[in-house]
């Protein structure tokens, strides 16, 4: 988004911005040497605008520039109990990937939205059943409250989501009990959907990836009506083919998202988003549970290879989404919203798990049906926010309330284990031939759990001058679970009051820096347990954790950066093994997450401009199992780093290069430590160019991944590994009409 600005001044006003920003960066690098920044910044045409306009300040009475974008650390964004607010104004460390970033990428994943984010880790593969997976700071993502759609719940678990249709992605790093009520500490992803644009916009674009991928997109918006009143924005995506692992995919998806000014100040929108996944084969999960404790991993296979020994193996997800609300301007002061989302989503699958046995690559091969669970979500919330003084403070405050239901059914025959003899197989030959005999009844379901959140909250904002403030909030929920046999008898229940408090201190050493320290606690839902385990199926209590955060932002118009300090005291879950090879999941004791996290971007040149990020991260078992007291908490890196660099081809007009390295650490693959996961650095590369064909916009881009092609593990939970991507290719071909 581009404005005109028209700044007014003195030599003195000019020397004070000199000095505040010699102050910002001295902040800065108080904390870090170099440039960093919590999120990937989109670097467009108003780069060069800035340059161009930018005459020593000091020598003249006015300056008019031009064409001055609007930074993202300005912008205001939904932060749940803490209303809207920008990423500076938020004391939480915070990462946005907007629209033409994940286009320019390519990416097709959210194991890749956050890539050049040096605090998220992958933790499952597109086109397995871990899709959905990411961690923030070593913490695994909630699947069922981590997630939102325009800042309405999304159960995740086993979906990806149709990028085409999304206009940003949000992630709210850390503990988030107070902004958002039950939730793992690891942070909130929040999918922004396009809506409607104010000019006719439209474009449609075709797509190839590696193997055999075909995809193509339509994107449609505006406004119509009597003083253009009402808004609309559509989207048609269709992708089909074979991928770089042999799995055959048909996706089909839509949005769309309408909005009606009833009055100057109150507004109704209203969106949907629907989608049909399938996987025809798919990557099995690589286990570790049978694997000897003393033996060493085997060597990373090929990620181009299909292992799966079930020609009947498939991965299908089909989920859709309605919203609807109104926003009310009150006054220039106070405003108001209430909406209500529904979310259904549906897996039906037949996966395999590859059981390691040895360190030849031996296996033996678990069939995993799971036919048809649903799960169900209804969301209602409300909330006002608004400013006031009392005397010389100046007050923001928000209040809200809100009501979640969800309801989830299993198939009582949801998990099948094919283990003989004939299922054993080698990873480093042929995949046995397999068929699947079991006679499940696809048709039989049964309601396993229902929970019910309702909640009520409030903060306020204290501003005492205009560089210092106090944020004081806190949220009440009523929470509680109900769990049923196949035979409908409640097998278990809990209901929790907790109360979640927050407060924050921020200093503003200039407008557009913010120095901040916070603490928040939060309760998650404990969960049910997996199919991989003694004790599948069963509904653990719910977690406490705790978080304390000292960090520092800020957003210049040519460079950014960013520090943070955290610890996170979380409840532990961790894989019993004593009494069952298979493991029981249990509770007990505290895990303790602790480091650092750097991020930065720069414009260097017109033309170039680098980001760069690193976390340090001590992730310690502590006052739990003694078999496990101080060791590293699995899939946990102690050190992930990236930098990339963006370059505007100064002799091309409209092409743009790009690259980024990222290196993540050696990791353990359980809590028992006995193996890990090599380090690894991968690079992509990628190139877009933008011209005029015949009156358009045409734009051509095209991106890759892994370009050593390197053969790699991965770790994705206690005892879990995926097969690492290779080398893989995409190109998009856009046409605006």
């Amino acid at each position: 988004m581009h404005r005109t600005t028209i700044v007014r001044g003195t030599r003195n006003s000019a020397h004070n911005a000199a000095r505040s920003n010699a102050r910002i960066a001295a902040l800065v690098a108080g904390l870090f040497a170099g440039a960093g920044h919590t999120q990937a910044q989109a670097n467009g045409p108003a780069a060069a605008d800035n340059d161009a306009a930018a005459p020593d300040a000091a020598a003249v009475q006015t300056v008019t520039i031009n064409g001055e974008r609007e930074r993202e650390g300005e912008k205001a964004r939904s932060r749940g109990a803490l209303g809207s607010r920008s990423d500076l104004d938020t004391p939480f460390a915070t990462a946005t990937v907007t629209s033409e970033q994940l286009e320019d990428r390519q990416v097709a994943s959210l194991a890749q939205v956050f890539a050049e984010d040096a605090s998220v880790t992958a933790k499952g593969g597109t086109y397995t059943q871990s899709a959905h997976a990411i961690a923030v700071r070593g913490l695994a993502l909630d699947f069922t409250n981590g997630f939102k759609i325009d800042g309405q719940p999304f159960q995740m678990y086993g979906v990806e989501l149709p990028l085409e249709t999304i206009e940003s992605v949000q992630l709210l790093k850390g503990a988030t009990g107070f902004l958002y009520g039950f939730s793992a500490p690891g942070g909130i992803v929040n999918y922004v959907t396009k809506k409607p644009t104010e000019e006719r916009t439209a474009s449609v674009d075709i797509g190839y990836a590696s193997a055999s991928l075909r995809k193509a997109h339509l994107d449609a918006g505006g406004r119509f009506g009597s003083e253009r009143r009402f808004g609309y924005r559509a989207n048609l995506v269709h992708e089909q083919g074979d991928t770089y692992n042999g799995v055959r995919l048909k996706r089909d998806a839509a949005s769309l998202a309408l909005d009606a000014r009833i009055t100057r100040d109150l507004t109704w929108n209203a969106s949907l988003l629907y989608q049909e996944r399938d996987l025809d084969g798919g990557a099995p999960t690589v286990s570790l549970q049978v694997y000897p404790a003393a033996a060493r991993l085997p060597a990373p296979v090929d990620g181009r290879i299909n292992y799966g020994a079930y020609a009947t193996s498939y991965y299908d997800s089909t989920m859709w989404m309605a919203t609807s609300g109104v926003d009310w301007q009150i006054n220039r002061d106070w405003k108001a919203n209430v909406t209500y989302g529904h979310s259904y989503k549906r897996i039906d699958s037949a996966y395999e798990t590859l059981y390691l046995t040895n360190a030849a690559g031996g296996y033996s091969n678990r069939l995993n049906p799971f036919y048809r669970p649903t799960l169900t979500y209804n969301a209602l919330s409300a909330t006002i926010e608004g400013s006031f003084a009392t005397g010389a403070l100046r007050h923001t405050t928000v209040f809200g309330a809100g009501r979640q239901a969800l309801s989830r059914t299993l198939n009582p025959q949801s998990a099948l284990s094919l283990f003989s003899a004939a299922t054993a197989g080698n990873l480093y030959q042929p995949a046995p031939a397999l068929v699947d005999t079991s006679s499940i009844d696809r048709h039989t379901f049964y309601t396993i759990s229902t929970w019910r959140h309702q909640s009520v909250f409030a903060s306020d904002t204290i501003a005492f001058n205009e560089r210092w403030s106090l944020l004081a909030g806190a949220r009440r929920v009523d929470y509680r679970n109900l769990n049923y046999a196949a035979s409908g008898a409640r097998t278990s229940s809990y209901r929790k009051k907790p109360t979640s408090p927050t407060v924050a201190l921020l200093y503003k050493p200039a407008p557009a820096a913010t120095v901040y320290a916070s603490y928040v606690e939060a309760l998650e839902d404990g969960g049910t347990v997996s199919a991989v385990y003694a004790n599948a199926n069963e509904v653990l209590p719910p977690l406490k954790s705790r978080q304390a955060e000292l960090g520092v932002k800020t957003d210049q118009a040519r460079w950014g950066a960013s520090a943070a300090l955290f610890r996170v005291r979380r409840g532990a879950t961790y894989a019993d093994y004593t009494a069952d090879a298979r493991g029981v999941l249990t509770q007990g004791g505290e895990l303790r997450y602790q480091g650092m996290e750097l991020n930065g971007r720069a414009d260097l040149r017109r033309w170039l401009s680098v980001n760069a990020g690193a976390t340090w991260l001590d992730a310690t078992y502590r006052a739990t199992s003694p078999a496990i007291v101080g060791n590293r908490v699995e899939s946990t890196p102690r050190f992930q780093a990236v930098l990339g660099a963006d370059v505007k081809v100064p002799q091309v007009a409209g092409l743009s290069l790009h690259a980024n390295a990222s290196y993540l650490g050696k990791q353990f693959v359980n809590s028992a430590n006995a193996w890990t996961v090599p380090a690894l650095t991968l690079l992509n590369a990628g190139a877009a160019w933008r011209t005029h064909v015949d009156g358009r916009w045409v734009t051509l881009r095209l991106q890759a991944n892994n370009l050593a092609d390197r053969r790699y593990w991965y770790s994705t939970g206690s005892n879990a590994l995926q097969i690492g991507a290779p080398r893989t290719l995409a190109a998009n071909l856009r046409v605006d009409l």
